[in-house]
């Protein structure tokens, strides 16, 4: 057990090593692993201008998604909670686009969310009545904390002007879309 121990350790410093020249060498057109992962968050690096926008585009495409499902299979409150964020996250599409265009930052924005949040978004199809609102209230919950956690993280070392400014104006509204979140729960 000793000797595990000591491996790891000595190891450790080789692993942070290389996430660090991992972390140096993105390139705007790299997706970020290390954010996608967790390595920033593991070790305190802030998300870069890239990682927010790349991360916020993603959850404004688990947005849309899930506004369709729970348009057929959600209470009333539950169907204008999705639609309210919805078009919330249509808004902040453009906002995107606006400043990957004019900021000159080039991003690659998958089409697609990844393959994990598909993969939620299809265990939500498949469900119906209390499994869905169980299930779409859980996730809403996790994605909207994930999207808040992002972008407090940013706001503490800022890259970018223009995004530090989209991170301050869609703060206050994701912090609303929770609490909203919790009246339904």
């Amino acid at each position: 057990m000793i000797r595990l121990i000591a491996g790891l350790v000595a190891i450790l410093p080789a692993i942070v090593v290389f996430a660090g020249a991992i972390a140096g060498s993105e390139t705007p057109r790299k997706r970020s692993l290390l954010e996608d992962v967790g390595f920033k968050r593991l070790f305190g690096w802030p998300p870069n201008e890239h990682d927010v926008l790349r991360l916020l585009h993603e959850f404004n495409m688990v947005q849309l998604r899930s506004a369709d499902l729970a348009a057929t299979r959600g209470t009333e409150p539950i169907r204008q909670y999705a639609a309210a964020q919805a078009e919330l996250a249509r808004k902040r599409e453009i906002e995107i686009g606006r400043l990957n265009m004019f900021g000159l930052l080039n991003i690659d924005f998958a089409p697609d969310p990844s393959l994990i949040r598909r993969n939620e978004l299809a265990g939500l199809q498949g469900e119906v009545g209390q499994d869905f609102i169980r299930d779409y209230l859980d996730k809403q919950k996790d994605d909207v904390d994930g999207a808040i956690g992002l972008l407090r993280r940013y706001l503490l070392h800022p890259d970018n002007d223009d995004v530090r400014r989209f991170a301050k104006q869609q703060l206050p509204l994701l912090e609303r879309a929770k609490e909203e979140l919790l009246k339904l729960q």
